[in-house]
């Protein structure tokens, strides 16, 4: 009889944090309530120590405050702090994706990203924003990890994780299809159509992300 398959505590805990991660980022963990650790565990189905590992990693990240013997309180982003972490996504992913375009990384992976902008679209268009949202962070975060600096991509994660989305169907579906006009521009080795694609791509972020329901 084979030994049954077990999964240690930082990949649970590293799971616990992704699904935890996109129930911030499509709303589903809603700004200003408060959740407690042994609530979630309940409803992922594991125990306490992994959530609150997550959690704390969230604490750290400035999306959750601890409260005292409670559990955490989302944290809501004013308007302002919403539009300072869309501007330093700007100055940090624009550069550089003009700064990626034409080099052998790039063109060593490029089938690989081929592949991830493919579930993107196959992903929204299915309406599954989940899969959407998992993707796309691969999508982004990958080919900031192609420069090779590590620092980038920690800064640009924390960005992204202080995002909320609220946005239609067709405004997902398109920003779904940008994501192929930047891997265009790549191939093509034009840094200066990638920087304008991507610039294009978040200011269609900047108007459908948000820190809640009805505020864009």
């Amino acid at each position: 009889m084979s030994e049954p398959v077990r999964i240690d505590r930082p990949s649970l805990r590293d799971q616990t944090l992704r699904v935890l991660r996109q129930r911030l980022v499509t709303g589903a963990l809603v700004p200003g309530q408060l959740y407690s650790v042994t609530a979630l565990a309940a409803e992922l189905g594991v125990s306490n120590s992994p959530v609150r590992e997550a959690m704390l990693e969230l604490q750290n990240q400035g999306v959750v405050e601890a409260v005292r013997n409670r559990g955490f309180l989302v944290v809501q982003l004013s308007r302002k702090e919403r539009e300072d972490v869309l501007q330093v996504r700007m100055m940090l992913e624009v550069p550089a994706m003009a700064q990626l375009a034409g080099r052998r990384e790039y063109w060593d992976a490029d089938p690989e990203f081929t592949e991830v902008a493919q579930e993107i679209l196959a992903a929204a268009e299915a309406d599954d924003v989940l899969a959407f949202l998992d993707a796309d962070r691969r999508f982004h975060l990958g080919l900031l990890r192609l420069l090779g600096n590590e620092a980038l991509v920690d800064v640009v994660a924390l960005m992204r994780d202080r995002s909320r989305l609220f946005a239609d169907r067709a405004s997902i579906l398109r920003s779904a299809e940008e994501h192929v006009g930047i891997l265009d521009a790549l191939r093509r080795a034009d840094p200066v159509a990638a920087s304008q694609r991507m610039t294009e791509h978040l200011r269609h972020v900047t108007a459908e992300w948000s820190g809640d329901p009805g505020h864009g």
